[in-house]
């Protein structure tokens, strides 16, 4: 079966990104996940990485019109990406979201897909 996995970060980890005393730590750590699931056969669909909250714009169509925000939400984590992966159950789903970086400081969330 199929699920999305989406991750959350925080402020702090979008800075790491790009800050030259965490970036190669932070990177190294994301492609080390994703060659593993590389590896076991279970990433359907690699995904992207998303720029930070502050970058978006929410719409809302209420009442009529149309109106647009900022950020979707003014939250301790943002979403900061998502993949697809192709495991039996939940529960596998749910153990390999669990190594992620995000599980770590911010989140991870699992869908199964239609």
């Amino acid at each position: 079966m199929k699920y999305m996995m989406l991750t959350y970060e925080s402020k702090e980890d979008f800075a790491a990104r790009t800050d030259n005393g965490r970036k190669e730590q932070y990177w190294a750590e994301w492609k080390a996940y994703f060659t593993a699931m590389e590896e076991a056969g279970i990433l359907a669909y690699p995904g992207n990485i998303l720029q930070p909250g502050d970058s978006a714009r929410t719409i809302r169509r209420a009442e009529g019109g149309v109106e647009t925000e900022g950020p979707y939400a003014e939250t301790k984590d943002q979403l900061s990406g998502y993949c697809v992966i192709d495991v039996p159950d939940i529960n596998l789903a749910t153990e390999w979201a669990s190594r992620a970086l995000a599980a770590v400081s911010g989140a991870v969330e699992i869908r199964p897909l239609w």
